[in-house]
């Protein structure tokens, strides 16, 4: 079945992204004798704006340079992981040293700000803003001007999201600066956190007005706008709740952070939600009801009938983009060229319930105990997303099984290598338990055999319904609506299998998004806006198990490991991380946030 919706998958990419893949790499290509022929400067040179092609091919690049996700699940050279900032999983030992130099950015203060996670794009906010300023005094048809125009308003409106995230309130600039302004004109000072989710939030409700109900994959429609929307405004909500007002002064100016009225952005989030929700035009994945961990499972790979998508960065491998996700996510029996790289820790195992809804935890006091554990009992009877998200012990995959012991006890004996009874490993490949005993499952595709470097296409969701029936609940639950705040998460629970819940509270939403959204860019955000992350992240060092397998019976016992190079600090400070000294140096107009200066 995976083979068949694989193959289907290919087949529906090549119809629908074939153009717009071609209009950006073919069409600027085409073009490349008339680039010659004026500035280098690709968005300041006049003709840019005469020709199509080249409109198109200018605001592709601007899409390439928007961080609209985190983007290790490319695989493209990099070994760090946002699992490992946001405190749930490890890279392979052989990169130790940049898992804590991913794990622990924010304990020194940096030059140039907040290490790996820093994110500063006013280049890109520059070269948006001449392309708008471009478009707007072109003569190109008003209909074709106006939707341009949205598309690079939403993306400026997406980096000063992850910007506001980040910092609280930062510059907004909307007009391209010339390097011959005067100085005041240059150092433009930081609005406040509030007049930063204001911008952003009035920036998409009017583009939302002009952009199409539904654009090829990959590009902005007025429901990636609403969705965008739909989450900016629960985190803004989410700091007016559990965050303070703090006012900071340098050199004569003041910068406000926090929300002063939460309820706002909640009935904001809560709004927007709901027309997406009742236009129709999305539904929870459910193809395979019958079968909740394989439809959670083809919820990330099934392109060509899903109406959970509401945007996704296109990977096609066949028009020469792709990924190394699964490449890097799967075990070491079932490698081509790596494997067995993002392992996660055993504090987001234990947030998967056991199916009948009972917590998680395995008791502290059956481990590095004489205690023998079935994987019957350890994992297969858990949450069915937990079969989809993570490879456990005996896990099944590509008609054999994963394994993650370091050793086997046999007629009384240890055994570390070799094959007993001819079937079994005496001991796992050392790159499947040196870490913490489990390996990232979720959104790799089990169609694909021996995945190489780039050869993998399953595109990711930046937006996806599941999100956004969560926000809903979540704006609901604050908003004092907790009838339908507890309708809308148990939708998410009745798709995923798993019993309803008849009342609600805080820690039933948390727990939820923790389960249903992890590994897709959530989390470390999430332990922020909540400002729990303190509770979550600081002290945290890793732990995972080591296993050994009792061949007679057909169990493991469990030895609890740390698995993380140190032990992490995260301060109140790092609610919002450092601008920088070479920045504050670069513009002295800029206040830098309280802790760092």
């Amino acid at each position: 079945m995976k083979r068949e919706l694989k193959k289907k998958n290919t087949i529906m990419k090549l119809i629908k992204y074939l153009f717009f893949s071609l209009t950006f790499l073919i069409a600027a290509c085409d073009q490349i004798g008339e680039l010659d022929l004026e500035p280098q400067d690709l968005v300041s040179g006049s003709i840019i704006f005469e020709d199509e092609a080249l409109v198109e091919a200018n605001l592709a690049q601007i899409y390439h340079n928007t961080l609209l996700w985190w983007t290790d699940f490319r695989g493209d050279g990099g070994v760090t992981s946002m699992g490992l900032i946001e405190g749930m999983g490890a890279v392979c030992r052989g990169f130790a040293y940049w898992q804590q130099v991913s794990a622990f950015p924010i304990t020194v203060i940096d030059a140039d700000g907040a290490g790996p996670i820093d994110y500063w794009p006013y280049n890109n906010i520059r070269e948006t803003n001449t392309f708008i300023q471009g478009i707007e005094n072109s003569a190109f048809d008003p209909s074709y001007k106006s939707r341009k125009i949205a598309e690079a308003r939403y993306l400026r409106a997406h980096m000063y999201w992850q910007m506001v995230k980040r910092y609280g309130g930062v510059p907004i600039i909307t007009e391209p600066q010339e390097p011959d302004l005067p100085l005041e004109e240059l150092n433009v000072a930081r609005s406040s956190e509030q007049e930063t989710y204001d911008f952003i939030a009035n920036e998409l409700d009017e583009i939302a007005e002009v952009l199409p109900d539904n654009a090829e994959p990959g590009r902005v429609d007025k429901y990636v706008a609403l969705a965008l929307k739909s989450r900016a405004m629960l985190y803004a909500g989410s700091i007016g709740e559990f965050g303070e007002m703090q006012e900071v002064s340098a050199n004569g100016n003041t910068l406000s952070l926090g929300i002063p009225d939460a309820q706002a952005y909640w009935q904001a989030s809560y709004d927007v939600s709901k027309e997406i929700i009742e236009s129709g035009e999305f539904a929870l994945y459910n193809n395979i009801p019958d079968d909740p961990a394989e439809n959670f499972e083809q919820l990330f790979i099934d392109e060509g009938n899903n109406p959970e998508r509401i945007f996704v960065e296109v990977f096609d491998q066949s028009l020469n983009k792709g990924h190394s996700w699964s490449r890097l996510c799967v075990p070491f029996e079932f490698r081509a060229e790596w494997g067995s790289n993002f392992c996660p820790y055993l504090n987001i195992i234990e947030e998967f319930e056991y199916a009948d809804g009972t917590p998680g935890t395995i008791p502290r006091e059956d481990i590095n105990s004489d205690k023998l554990f079935s994987i019957d009992e350890l994992f297969r009877s858990r949450d069915p997303r937990f079969q989809a998200t993570f490879f456990y012990p005996q896990s099944e995959f590509q008609g054999g099984e994963a394994r993650f012991h370091r050793r086997t006890i046999y007629q009384g004996d240890t055994v570390t290598s070799g094959m007993i009874e001819g079937n079994w490993p005496a001991s796992a490949p050392r790159r499947n338990y040196v870490n913490t005993g489990f390996l990232t499952r979720k959104m790799v595709d089990e169609g694909q055999i021996g995945p190489v470097e780039q050869s993998c296409d399953e595109d990711f969701m930046i937006f996806r319904f599941g999100e956004i029936i969560l926000n809903m609940a979540e704006a609901a639950f604050y908003l004092g609506k907790t009838d339908e705040a507890l309708m809308y998460l148990n939708m998410i629970r009745e798709r995923a299998g798993m019993p309803l819940r008849e009342t609600i509270t805080e820690e039933d939403i948390r727990h939820e998004r923790q389960v249903e959204l992890v590994f897709e860019d959530h989390r470390y955000w999430d332990l922020r806006r909540w400002r729990i992350a303190e509770e979550f992240l600081d002290g945290l060092s890793g732990q995972g198990f080591e296993y050994t397998y009792h061949y007679e019976e057909d169990k493991y016992d469990l030895v609890l490991k740390n698995a993380e190079a140190g032990i992490r600090t995260f301060q109140e400070r790092h609610y919002y991380l450092p601008l920088g000294i070479n920045r504050i140096a670069d513009n002295p107009n800029l206040i830098e946030n309280p802790g760092y200066q």
